[in-house]
């Protein structure tokens, strides 16, 4: 099967609660390695957001879905577990290929530069929650997972000299990962999983990789446009379901889907969502059809 770029991407405005406390963070932080090693996806760049995530993975589609599907899953029972509950977050990833070399590379960059676009005080490389720090660097540069808050220089111990309780305390389930791998101050190293060479050969040089880090705005618009293509658009209720009643009425000679076979309402969905984008999950409530087999049968 053949291997392809994906960025997968959670809606922020769907999580605003994803990551409240330094807790949170660390679990978000390192389900990222429990994924990569469980899928088999390799991740090349990955930024965390306080309320949505953002992934650049390389492998066969079957195995990039799988690394979403996991996080996804992971992430909504570590918040029900946590809290009680799920508190509000609708975490649901998309899945984007990458179809060109020039899009590779900037989304390889928007991935990278996450946290500064977003209005963080703070350069990619110095980000703690994404692999900025990875890239073009020396090979003398110290992680910036081993500084502590006082500025010490702890040494990484690996997953195996940790005892179980540790251990579940870092991965925050009952998945294990390698026992070589490296762990400090409650991160597993991204160096352990994530494909460095492979993100630096996207880019090639030190220059070029710095030319996309500034990108303009029309290429980050690039990528927003992409993820909208993908994920859709929201629109109000009486809006959407007069656009979908008008459809419906055009193809079956009836407004409400109630009234459809199942057949029909898929057929009805992949016309609303081919002509208008809506969101996945407003379709499936206009359609009367689970988000589930929507997203199955329709690209």
């Amino acid at each position: 099967m053949e291997k392809c770029y994906y960025h997968i991407c959670a809606n922020g405005d769907d999580a605003k609660n994803f990551i409240i406390c330094e807790r949170d963070a660390k679990a978000a932080f390192n389900r990222m390695a429990i994924c990569a090693y469980r899928t088999g996806a390799i991740v090349i760049a990955f930024s965390i957001e306080d309320s949505h995530i953002h992934v650049l993975v390389y492998g066969t589609y079957d195995k990039c879905l799988a690394f979403k599907l996991l996080y996804e899953s992971m992430t909504k029972h570590f918040i029900a577990a946590t809290r009680g509950n799920l508190d509000g977050v609708l975490f649901d990833c998309e899945l984007i290929p990458v179809d060109s070399e020039d899009y590779l590379k900037t989304a390889a960059a928007y991935v990278a530069i996450q946290p500064t676009k977003d209005g963080k005080r703070v350069m990619p490389y110095d980000y703690l929650l994404g692999t900025g720090t990875l890239y073009f660097r020396s090979s003398n540069t110290i992680p910036i997972w081993l500084v502590g808050d006082d500025m010490t220089i702890t040494k990484p111990v690996m997953m195996r000299e940790l005892t179980a309780r540790k251990k579940r305390e870092i991965t925050c389930s009952s998945f294990e990962v390698p026992g070589e791998w490296l762990v400090a101050n409650g991160y597993i190293l991204p160096t352990n999983y994530v494909d460095i060479k492979r993100y630096e050969e996207i880019f090639q040089t030190y220059n070029s990789f710095r030319v996309f880090l500034g990108q303009t705005s029309k290429k980050s618009e690039e990528v927003l446009k992409k993820m909208i293509s993908v994920r859709g658009i929201t629109l109000e209720d009486y809006e959407a379901r007069k656009i979908c009643g008008d459809i419906s009425y055009a193809l079956f000679g009836k407004r409400d889907a109630r009234w459809l076979n199942s057949n029909q309402r898929m057929t009805l969905a992949m016309k609303v969502r081919k002509t208008h984008k809506i969101t996945f999950r407003q379709l499936s409530t206009i359609v009367r059809l689970p988000e589930s087999e929507l997203r199955k049968y329709i690209k």
